[in-house]
């Protein structure tokens, strides 16, 4: 049983998305099958850890960070990161390893880069915004041009997702985002480059009444953190700005 299901259905397993009846038969699955429960724990641990991580990522700076955040808060950031670090480690074999030194010189003045893969694939990157402060929208996309520039320069392939929740969504949203034109010039002309809204942000805000309608560039996926677990388990490097 542990191979016939899908990783699609333990993300909304963990989610809490399946229904009574399809719950009761994957617990029953993992009460048969070590490797499936394994495949649950490992997933539902991530998960809990890189909400973590992305909600409290690493800044450089002094005894305050750019965002003016005391250095008791740097600690427990760093410590968001070790707890990834362990139960990635630990619990899927992974490693979980810094990027400074393999992206363009000015990203990390605001950014801090992650990956679960042994050795980081340049040629496919996560970048992710979860707020809407107008340096943060057009990090984002200088970012992702910085990226797309370097590969081409190169002569090497490169697929490359901006992906947006919370805030962050109306760097996607139609009337509300401040770089429509370019986002829509960035995608013809790069085929490899996709915008993402997380679709658990469009329905929050669909039920306050606000009224959510994504640039055409844009598509959905379910959950912002069920798309990062994707990536990173697919050895994408993610950068959140």
């Amino acid at each position: 049983m542990n191979q016939s299901v899908s990783d699609e259905t333990l993300h909304a397993f963990v989610d809490g998305e399946l229904d009574v009846a399809e719950s009761e038969k994957l617990i029953a699955g993992m009460r048969e099958n070590e490797a499936l429960a394994q495949r649950v724990c490992n997933l539902r641990s991530l998960k809990s850890m890189v909400r973590l991580a992305y909600a409290l990522p690493p800044r450089a700076g002094s005894a305050k960070g750019g965002d003016g955040k005391p250095a008791f808060r740097r600690i427990v950031q760093r410590c968001a990161y070790a707890c990834l670090i362990l139960v990635v480690g630990l619990g899927a074999g992974w490693s979980l390893r810094g990027l400074e030194a393999s992206a363009p010189a000015a990203s990390w003045e605001r950014a801090h880069a992650v990956t679960l893969a042994a050795k980081a694939d340049p040629g496919k990157v996560l970048l992710h915004i979860d707020n809407s402060a107008p340096d943060k929208m057009l990090d984002v996309l200088d970012e992702a041009e910085r990226y797309l520039n370097q590969a081409e320069a190169q002569g090497r392939a490169m697929q490359l997702e901006i992906l947006a929740n919370s805030r962050g969504l109306d760097l996607l949203r139609a009337g509300y985002s401040p770089h429509a034109e370019r986002i829509a010039q960035m995608r013809q002309r790069h085929a490899n480059l996709h915008f993402i809204a997380c679709g658990q942000s469009v329905a929050r805000f669909t039920a306050d009444g606000e009224r959510v309608v994504l640039l055409p560039a844009a598509r959905t996926a379910p959950t912002a953190i069920g798309e990062i677990v994707t990536r990173l388990q697919q050895g994408w490097t993610y950068v959140r700005i």
